[in-house]
């Protein structure tokens, strides 16, 4: 089977899975509400952000055919999303991981093939050439960022106590607060990759961005609208996107 049949292939299967993920947890099926009962997961999270990251999971993998960059934005996001989803079943004790292990197996499966394909093709389907510099410029916004992450991480490892409320306040499982520390690493690991390759940087960036409309949108759902969502979330969230635009992007 050549390159292009399995990447074909592979995005076939993952997107169809992703669809199937996104029409149970959007329509609160049996399946996903008592796995969320048995993680200790709010039901709500089923609609957002878990059941809308299948679909915009899904979406990006159909972009990804003509846009290579996207559907590896879209494939490393599932590799990620299924990470979370061992963690909140080892740390609740739970060892049935069939659905969730094999969703990380075909969503890294999914992002090496479209990674490889993607490298035979001129550029990321053009996409770097066309949008992204050639360095970072300006490049201190990207070491300023980084230093932001890796900061937040080594808060988050043991949470202090401000961070331990905001888990709380927007109903973050504890389940899931060990994991949050090593997003904030690869994150830190991705910016800093990208001083030197910049697709790298502008492919993490805009996963920020991506991460914090969501933490934002969960302070909105809590009406947690203090000091947390007015400086954090939302702060965060605008040093990502001008960051993304402003050094990353011709």
């Amino acid at each position: 089977m050549t390159m292009t049949a399995t990447y074909l292939t592979l995005t076939l299967i993952a997107s169809i899975a992703a669809l199937g993920g996104a029409v149970l947890n959007l329509t609160g099926h049996r399946i996903p509400v008592t796995e969320a009962q048995r993680l200790s997961v709010p039901l709500e999270w089923l609609r957002f952000p878990i059941g809308a990251s299948y679909a915009l999971g899904f979406l990006g993998l159909l972009v990804g055919l003509a846009v290579p960059a996207v559907g590896i934005v879209a494939a490393a996001g599932f590799v990620v999303f299924f990470v979370l989803a061992i963690g909140a079943h080892l740390r609740a004790g739970d060892r049935s991981l069939g659905r969730a292990a094999g969703g990380l197996a075909l969503s890294l499966a999914t992002l090496v093939a479209t990674g490889m394909y993607a490298a035979g093709q001129d550029d990321l389907g053009g996409v770097v050439e066309a949008y992204v510099n050639d360095l970072p410029d300006p490049w201190w916004p990207v070491v300023l960022l980084a230093v932001i992450q890796i900061g937040d991480a080594a808060m988050c490892f043991k949470p202090a106590s401000f961070i331990a409320q905001c888990f709380t306040d927007v109903g973050l499982p504890r389940a899931l607060w060990p994991v949050m520390p090593w997003i904030k690493v690869a994150a830190t690991a991705g910016l800093v990759a990208g001083l030197w390759a910049p697709y790298v940087g502008a492919l993490t960036s805009a996963a920020l961005v991506v991460y914090f409309v969501f933490a934002v949108s969960a302070h909105i759902r809590a009406r947690d609208f203090g000091r947390n969502l007015a400086l954090n979330a939302t702060g965060s969230l605008v040093l990502c996107v001008a960051v993304f635009v402003f050094c990353f992007l011709r």
